[in-house]
């Protein structure tokens, strides 16, 4: 009997110490809150709020913090914009707490906790005489949980408007921690500095004092400043070092600075309203917010457009090609193209930090898109024979071509919409890409930049043709201009009507000496010819008059 009793004893004894021992364990920092039914969630936001009033009393922000955030996670914000659920998370809590400690809230026992849920199979619960709802919430990624609703976290402002001017219950926690922020200052003006300022510039507008509104203008105005003043200096002193160095960094360089400082000074401004000017009211700090976002995506947009465009022109300078050449453009469309793709990319990611239905969007620019397309078909069509050209690349900068239109000249540039070619008489003629690509192209300098030329005559039926080849090969071969290989010939074409049809064949170096070079060989063979006494008579019908007399 006795060793059955003392093995009980110390079982009884092993039990309490172990089970101290757990209850003295601290909880997990990566333990969720407990969201099992409406009793847990709301034990657990007003103990962990009450922690983070208390914390922020003694000076502990870094343990407010914390325990606000552990309160956060009572509340539902799966519809929130994600870019703004930390900060709007952060208000929701602090109003909600304000509202709580000011309302009768229903015993213990009359809040449905798990085994009721079970039970009842209770799926939300209602805080008496109020909206303020806690119901079930599930996800694939978590089993399911009771929070304080969407429609309670962005009504929560509201009902502290209402009830703001009741007295705290005297289980409340010793006041609410908004009321400690309001009166606190912020980090970076102090309490006495604030109640130092006129009585009219604490005079509320859209729920901030007037001196806050003032500071956000303040803001934008000395972020302006500095924007232009690092702008101005930079270029200045990286003008200087090209100048020195015979450098490009103020072309490479400087085109990155406006974007850097734009992302910046957005981040510092997020910043700067929650934590500096201490905005308190979620309608205004929104907008707000949203414009420091747009500035932030449009700078990093900016940077890197402008950092991809840098890396085609090295990629372009590495591989020796021609700038504005075909070569040239396919490289810069190949990374406008990744530009574009990221810009989308990042536009989406901006609407859904916002919130904003990003697929509807999506959807709606697609049908916009089909409208323009069949708007603008010319200039999608001018596109499209732009990328052809570019892939079956027909001519080079600086050939010369003669399109379907029947204008001879260089190529001057490849661009987007049309083709630039220079004539003889140095006019730009611009030709649309879709022409260019639809139509039969000349390429006289093509596959070889040296071209021939073809000089036509014609001569006496009674001429020596030997003779007369002799003096054209000779003349072709004094011109310095035409190429000794390959040789110059002659060909005898055809018998025409009032003379014998020959053809003088050469090569030059470039397509560009063809009018210059027919001059020449002109004058020279006509010069000849009357030296010679070669005789190249002019067209000429003899007309016979019968009479029937």
């Amino acid at each position: 009997m006795k060793p059955l009793i003392l093995t009980t004893l110390f079982a009884l004894f092993f039990g309490i110490v172990t089970n101290v021992g757990q209850a003295a364990l601290p909880i997990h920092p990566l333990a969720p809150p407990d969201t099992s039914s409406p009793r847990a969630t709301l034990n657990t936001f007003l103990d962990n709020m009450n922690s983070a009033v208390q914390a922020y009393k003694a000076g502990n922000r870094k343990e407010a913090r914390s325990f606000a955030r552990r309160a956060a996670r009572c509340l539902n914000l799966n519809d929130e914009p994600p870019a703004l659920m930390n900060v709007l998370a952060l208000y929701a809590v602090l109003y909600l707490k304000e509202t709580l400690d000011r309302i009768e809230i229903p015993p213990e026992d009359q809040i449905p906790d798990a085994k009721e849920i079970k039970s009842e199979k209770i799926s939300s619960w209602t805080i008496p005489f109020t909206e303020i709802t806690i119901a079930a919430t599930k996800t694939e990624s978590s089993p399911e949980r009771f929070l304080f609703t969407g429609d309670t976290v962005r009504k929560a402002e509201s009902y502290y408007s209402i009830v703001k001017n009741l007295p705290y219950r005297p289980d409340s926690g010793g006041g609410a921690m908004l009321e400690q922020l309001r009166s606190s200052g912020s980090l970076i003006l102090p309490k006495t500095f604030i109640e130092s300022l006129p009585a009219w510039s604490r005079r509320d507008i859209y729920g901030q004092a007037i001196w806050q509104w003032l500071g956000l203008l303040l803001y934008f105005g000395v972020a302006t400043a500095v924007l232009l003043i690092l702008h101005k200096i930079a270029s200045q002193t990286l003008c200087v070092f090209d100048d020195k160095f015979g450098s490009n960094l103020s072309h490479t360089v400087g085109g990155l600075i406006l974007p850097i400082t734009l992302i910046l000074l957005s981040k510092l401004g997020l910043w700067f309203v929650v934590y500096g000017l201490r905005f308190l009211d979620a309608h205004a700090y929104v907008p707000i917010a949203f414009v420091f976002l747009i500035i932030s995506y449009g700078g990093w947009i900016w940077l890197i457009g402008a950092i991809l465009n840098r890396v085609a022109t090295v990629f372009v300078a590495v591989g020796g090609y021609v700038r504005g050449g075909v070569d040239d453009q396919l490289i810069r469309i190949g990374f406008q193209l990744i530009t574009v793709i990221i810009i989308t990319v990042m536009s989406m990611s901006l609407g859904a930090r916002l919130g904003l239905p990003t697929y509807s969007l999506i959807t709606g620019l697609g049908i916009g898109g089909l409208a323009v397309a069949l708007a603008g078909r010319e200039a999608l069509s001018n596109i499209i024979g732009t990328i052809m050209i570019i892939l079956d690349r027909p001519f080079q900068l600086g050939d010369y071509i003669v399109p379907g239109a029947g204008e001879r000249g260089e190529v001057a540039e490849v661009g987007l919409r049309s083709t630039r070619i220079r004539t003889r008489d140095d006019v730009i003629i611009s030709i649309p890409n879709s022409v260019i690509a639809n139509a039969k192209m000349i390429n006289e300098s093509a596959p070889f930049p040296m071209s021939r030329i073809r000089v036509k005559l014609g001569v006496a039926y009674d001429s020596d043709l030997p003779k007369v080849e002799q003096i054209l090969i000779d003349v072709a071969r004094q011109n310095e201009l035409v190429l000794p290989d390959p040789a110059p010939r002659v060909r005898f074409r055809g018998f025409g009507d009032s003379a014998l049809e020959i053809e003088l064949l050469c090569w030059i170096d470039t397509p560009d000496l063809r009018g210059r070079v027919i001059h020449e060989l002109n004058w020279s063979i006509k010069e000849e010819f009357e030296k010679q006494e070669v005789e190249m008579p002019y067209p000429q019908r003899n007309v016979h008059i019968r009479s029937d007399k």
